[in-house]
This record gives structure tokens, C-alpha cells and sequence, in this order.
């Protein structure tokens, strides 16, 4: 059985994702979608000094349970609100250093980037930039950052990686939009 909670930031995240851990699950993910701000999800994870959850021992070692895989994007529709790409690429080096799996769905109606204001020019507000699409839900791979090009999916116990994925530690990874369709 695989349980997967919604979190689009860190209030929903410290609210959420608990009591998904709670649960005895074969998978247990979180869907950061629609991402509206950043969330840190170390203590959530089975590494780093803020690897904390029910049976920790507070060293940072805790037993777990952990997340197994996080799936994340921006929002679509003609109300999107701003998906900062840095939200993104923060959830996926967390996914990484811990050897979770992440899945990048799509980057919605909306994805950019704040620029922060110029040493000097403190009183400047940060800027928001578009990156610009043609898909107009930001579903179209091709058009996105080559290092947001991540879907990898868990492998439960007793399954099978499909073909053009590997497993490593348990977690599934695949770059290739051909060997996902093959991977469902």
C-alpha cells in the first residue's frame, strides 16, 4: 500500500507529513504540489542532523519511519500562483543526500526565480522572472532545466525496476521519459 499526503509548504509540511508516518504503509510520499513556498524536508528523511522522527534518538540516527518518495510541481490554471524553481531544486538535494526517491511532475502555469536586490541596492524588492514555456502547464520536459529533468519512482518490496530504470537502495531512478511510460 503506498499513502501519499498533499503539502505546498512548511506549515502543511510540519502538519502533514507526521501523521502520514504514523501509518504502517509499504510507500509513504508526499505530493508538494502546487510547491507555494519552500519546505524543508530533512527531518522527514532517513539522513542529516535534523533527522528526527517518531522512535528518534535525537543524534540525528533516528529508526524512522521515513518518506520514501517526494513528488513535486507548480501550479497550473489560469490563477497559478509563482513556482520558484529554487523550491524545486532544494527538495530534490534533499531527496538526494537522503536516496529518496523524487519525482518532478510538472512546473506549472508559473515557474521562475526571485532575483535577490544587488549588494548596495538593500532597498531594492526582489524581482520575480517567468521561465518561459510553451506548454502552458510547464508539463513538457524538454523545456525545463536539464537538472529538474528527475522522475524516479520507489521500488516496494518484491517489485521489479521496468526497463531503462535501476534500482538503487530501494529507490527506482530513471531519466528516461521513454522508460517511464514503461514504468508506470
Amino acid at each position: 500500500v503506498q499513502i501519499i499526503v498533499s503539502v505546498e509548504n512548511q506549515e502543511q509540511a510540519d502538519r502533514r507529513i507526521p501523521r502520514l508516518l504514523a501509518v504502517n504503509a509499504a510507500v509513504r510520499g508526499v505530493s508538494y504540489e502546487p510547491a507555494l513556498g519552500a519546505v524543508d524536508f530533512h527531518r522527514w528523511l532517513p539522513v542529516g542532523e535534523h533527522a528526527c522522527s517518531p522512535g528518534c534518538d535525537y543524534t540525528g540516527h533516528g529508526v524512522g519511519p521515513w518518506l520514501d518518495w517526494l513528488i513535486m510541481g507548480g501550479e497550473s490554471g489560469p490563477n497559478a500562483r509563482p513556482f520558484d524553481l529554487a523550491w524545486a531544486r532544494s527538495a530534490i538535494a534533499q531527496c538526494r543526500v537522503a536516496d529518496v526517491a523524487a519525482f518532478m511532475k510538472q512546473l506549472g502555469a508559473r515557474p521562475g526565480w526571485y532575483s535577490d536586490p544587488h549588494e548596495g541596492y538593500a532597498t531594492r524588492p526582489r524581482t520575480w522572472t517567468d521561465l518561459k514555456l510553451r506548454d502552458r502547464k510547464g508539463g513538457d520536459w524538454s523545456e525545463w532545466p536539464a537538472d529538474l529533468r528527475v522522475r524516479e519512482f520507489p521500488l516496494a518490496a518484491g517489485s521489479g525496476a521496468g526497463a531503462g530504470a535501476r534500482s538503487v537502495n530501494g529507490v527506482t531512478r530513471s531519466m528516461d521519459p521513454a522508460a517511464l511510460r514503461s514504468n508506470p
